[in-house]
Formats: structure tokens, C-alpha cells, sequence
């Protein structure tokens, strides 16, 4: 379960993204930690992608949260940094963003 304090965003795509493929195609460093979740390193920050509908090969939705602050002690807004990172990955995809939420 995630801490409601926790920096979150909601992504539904309109057609289904292969996670991995598109984190090594955005030059993401990241790990496999199941058929769901995936944890990446984006500018420094830990992130957790988790697949709600469908596996992390294959999300038609898919939720990111951030886990830990880049170590740098640069102000940054995790919002702003969820935001940049969602749209650097779905760059690399033929999929639109559809529907998110916090």
C-alpha cells in the first residue's frame, strides 16, 4: 500500500504500453521486480510503475509513485517530476495518455 503522503499519478493509455521496452527506449535505468511492478531511476528519483489493468509487458493503466526524492536536496516539485518522467516514457510508445488522476 502506498502512504497517502507519497507523490502519485494515475496513467490510462489508449492502447497497451510494454513498460520495459519503453524504459530502455527512453534510456531509463530500471528493474523488473514482478509481472506488475517495476522500479525506475529517473534523474536521481526512485520510482515505483506499477501495472493496474494488464502486466507491465502489456498496461492499459498504470500507476506511478514516487518513492524517493532525488539525493541531490534540490527543491524539486514530485509532481512535476512524476509529470516529465510519464511523458518522456510514453514519448518513446504510440500510446496517448487517455485518463489520470492523483
Amino acid at each position: 500500500m502506498t502512504d497517502e503522503n507519497e507523490p502519485v499519478q494515475h496513467c490510462t493509455v489508449d492502447e497497451p504500453v510494454n513498460l520495459p521496452t519503453a524504459l530502455e527506449a527512453a534510456a531509463i535505468e530500471y528493474l523488473d521486480v514482478d509481472d506488475q511492478r517495476t522500479i525506475a531511476i529517473y534523474q536521481h528519483a526512485i520510482l515505483m510503475v506499477i501495472a493496474s489493468k494488464g502486466q507491465a509487458t502489456e498496461a492499459w493503466e498504470f500507476t506511478v509513485e514516487l518513492w524517493e526524492e532525488p539525493p541531490d536536496g534540490l527543491p524539486r516539485d514530485p509532481d512535476d517530476l512524476i509529470t516529465a518522467f510519464l511523458n518522456e516514457l510514453l514519448a518513446t510508445t504510440n500510446a496517448v495518455r487517455t485518463g489520470d488522476h492523483d
